[in-house]
């Protein structure tokens, strides 16, 4: 207080007594020694509280401001050792609850050592500076930890001490409560510092400003981990819904997995070019965690298209096929019986009807390969599809004796399908799976940071040039976290082993598919270049 104290000869009062800054004791005249003292003090005692309360507000500000646990638990120690002078610092959290209750060591700061720091779990005890103050909501002020009390129920553990060659010397326990009188944990503070550099008490004052402080720093720490258990509730739900995707769609089991690694990778690599299309581009933490969550869910919407038609590896179902097989086999047997009636009405031998009948199983037997080569899902060959104009000529016998095609119009048109597996109707059907993932993440209650997943699931079908869907949406429209996931879904599409209906490219070859669509106007250029450069495709190369 002496180094504080200044003298001036102006002010409202005869007499001033004030520190740097503003006044703190005033008297229209002089009082005497003994009353400026004590009118000195009380003003010192106004001052100190009200700067201890702007430094707590400052710190209450900071504390709010940082959501992430670990850092958090760090900044406290900061904070409480720089406003109480503490040389060091502990904080213990409660997990567990009831009996199963514990004490984790948390988080330790000390100004005079730096030693490796283990997280270790303790039994909460009376016989422990911190396990008492959890239990009896107690704050403790040990001026001396080596001369407590032999009726307290606590003793100092100078293992500590004793390992690190450290000595400790006062301490100050307070337990950690939110607003709900919760025991969240307990703030420890070590060696009140001195204006010597020596190691003095812990006042009262220090106390009740330690009290104040964990108090906040309870408050901060239960809103960190409420944000943790929902962060891993999300976690939870996406792993979950995952496995519900791919229980669904079996054969593209690990594709949502490996558009998140590539999508985010992609991200990181904008994140690390500060120059080019995207220098100016910065994704924080949460962002990239909410493309993960969308690349992870963006096929979610698979769930409501029909299993026949989201699985379907041939243009024609298994029972359909094997009904028309069935019936070019029996319009055979119809034709060789009627060469044979026809053979013994006209007296002719058997040996005619033998190779009727021989040239009839060769005529099935091509038909046969034809029906077979059609329902591939490659590109239907010109000469092919000449070959199914006469399949719809052909006629069996039903049982009821009529006679009806060997295949019907649908049947012949699935078969006519140009490219691919799905008819026009089933292509749509598999489309709207963006429209289902879209209005199924809309009705979940995201938290402000992770609110965007259902607009950028909703547009990874959709192409720059405008030709994507479900909205045709062009350049301007579509966030670019959704042009990156369209790269990645491209690339994984391309080069994935586990797809029945196409073989797996290569990655070189799938990289020049890509600048084809790129250059088409259809990809991001920009962000495909950085896919190629910075190697993000190599992330899934051994999960493909």
């Amino acid at each position: 207080m002496r180094h504080a104290l200044v003298f001036v000869d102006e002010g409202p009062a005869d007499v001033a007594l004030g520190a740097r800054g503003g006044t703190f004791a005033e008297c229209a005249s002089w009082p005497g020694a003994e009353a400026a003292a004590a009118l000195l003090q009380a003003g010192w005692e106004r001052l100190q509280d009200r700067r201890n309360m702007e430094r707590l507000h400052e710190v209450g500000r900071a504390l709010a401001s940082e959501q992430n646990l670990d850092r958090l638990l760090d900044l406290i120690l900061t904070q409480a050792r720089g406003l109480l002078k503490a040389e060091a610092g502990s904080i213990y959290l409660m997990t567990g609850e009831g009996t199963d209750g514990k004490l984790l060591f948390a988080h330790t700061q000390n100004a005079r050592l730096s030693l490796p720091f283990h997280r270790v779990l303790l039994p909460v005890s009376r016989e422990t500076l911190a396990g008492f103050a959890a239990l009896t909501r107690e704050s403790l002020n040990l001026p001396d930890v080596y001369r407590i009390p032999e009726e307290a129920p606590y003793r100092f553990n100078d293992s500590f001490d004793r390992q690190a060659g450290y000595h400790t010397v006062s301490a100050l326990v307070v337990p950690m409560q939110d607003t709900e009188g919760e025991v969240l944990g307990v703030l420890q503070l070590l060696n009140r510092q001195e204006e010597d550099g020596r190691a003095g008490a812990f006042s009262d004052g220090d106390r009740n400003l330690a009290q104040s402080l964990a108090g906040q720093a309870a408050v901060a720490v239960k809103n960190a981990q409420l944000r943790e258990e929902i962060e891993r509730l999300f976690e939870g739900f996406v792993a979950a819904s995952v496995t519900a995707i791919e229980a669904r769609d079996p054969v593209t089991s690990g594709h949502s997995g490996r558009v998140a690694d590539l999508s985010v990778g992609l991200a990181e690599a904008v994140n690390a070019t500060p120059n080019g299309a995207y220098g100016g581009l910065v994704f924080t933490p949460r962002q990239l965690r909410e493309l993960r969550y969308a690349s992870l869910l963006h096929d979610f919407g698979k769930v409501g298209v029909r299993e026949q038609v989201l699985v379907k590896a041939k243009k024609l179902e298994p029972a359909q096929l094997e009904l028309i097989l069935q019936r070019l086999r029996q319009r055979e047997l119809e034709e060789a019986l009627q060469t044979l009636a026809a053979a013994w009405k006209g007296g002719g031998g058997f040996d005619l009807w033998e190779r009727a009948a021989q040239d009839r199983q060769t005529e099935t037997e091509r038909l046969m390969h034809l029906v077979r080569q059609s329902n591939e899902p490659t590109v239907l060959p010109q000469e092919v599809a000449e070959g199914l104009g006469l399949l719809g000529d052909l006629t069996f016998t039903h049982w009821s004796g009529e006679q009806r095609p060997v295949a019907g119009t649908a049947e012949l048109a699935t078969l006519s399908i140009r490219k691919g597996s799905l008819s026009e109707t089933e292509r749509l059907e598999i489309e709207s799976h963006v429209t289902h993932t879209f209005r199924f993440l809309q009705r979940i209650p995201w938290t402000r940071d992770l609110a965007g997943i259902p607009a950028i699931a909703y547009a990874h079908h959709e192409r720059l040039s405008g030709g994507g869907y479900p909205r045709r949406l062009t350049e301007p429209e579509i966030p670019v976290q959704s042009r990156a996931m369209a790269i990645a879904d491209v690339y994984d599409a391309l080069t994935a082993q586990d797809r029945p209906y196409k073989g797996a490219l290569s990655p070189e070859r799938s990289l020049a598919i890509l600048e084809e669509e790129a250059k088409g106007g259809a990809l991001d250029p920009g962000l495909l270049d950085l896919f190629i450069a910075a190697r993000v495709f190599e992330r899934t190369v051994r999960q493909a």
